[in-house]
């Protein structure tokens, strides 16, 4: 009896300790760069198309040529969120391609997950980043994002 008491003790622990419920950042001035050229997805808007252009430039930083390297590379600054908003994009773009899902429901939620990743790019994002690191699927990708709060 003790021990299946300890062992739901320590499910109980894991469980709760598993995930945060939510993250909370303050909102701050975020200086968005100025995009002209850009590549153009098939099923987003223009306005969305160019908001993943500033969200790669954000995240991004070119190295340049040195001693060292021969050819200039891109440096990505927070790869876990980087890599979850190039699924996510994808995912928009072949549910958008199926008829899944709507274009405006589409365009408002990825909006939204980009204006958020916008705004935390200089903020602490481990446990986030460990979050997404580990989620699956591009529904767990969107519940995570979910739990992010600007105020």
């Amino acid at each position: 009896m003790r021990l299946l008491g300890l062992l739901t003790i320590l499910l109980l622990f894991v469980f709760s300790g598993k995930a945060q419920d939510l993250y909370v950042f303050e909102s701050t001035e975020v200086q968005c760069p100025a995009v002209d050229v850009f590549h153009q997805e098939n099923y987003l808007s223009v306005d969305l198309c160019r908001k993943l252009a500033q969200f790669d430039l954000v995240y991004t930083r070119k190295i340049k040529n040195s001693a060292q390297r021969i050819m200039a590379s891109t440096e990505i600054i927070k790869p876990d969120l980087y890599y979850s908003i190039r699924k996510l994009a994808d995912y928009y773009c072949k549910c958008l391609k199926k008829g899944i899902v709507t274009q405006e429901k589409a365009e408002r939620e990825l909006q939204s997950i980009l204006d958020k990743c916008i705004q935390i790019a200089s903020k602490n994002t481990t446990p986030i980043e460990a979050e997404l690191r580990a989620a699956n699927n591009p529904q767990e990708i969107v519940g995570i994002f979910d739990k992010i709060i600007i105020k």
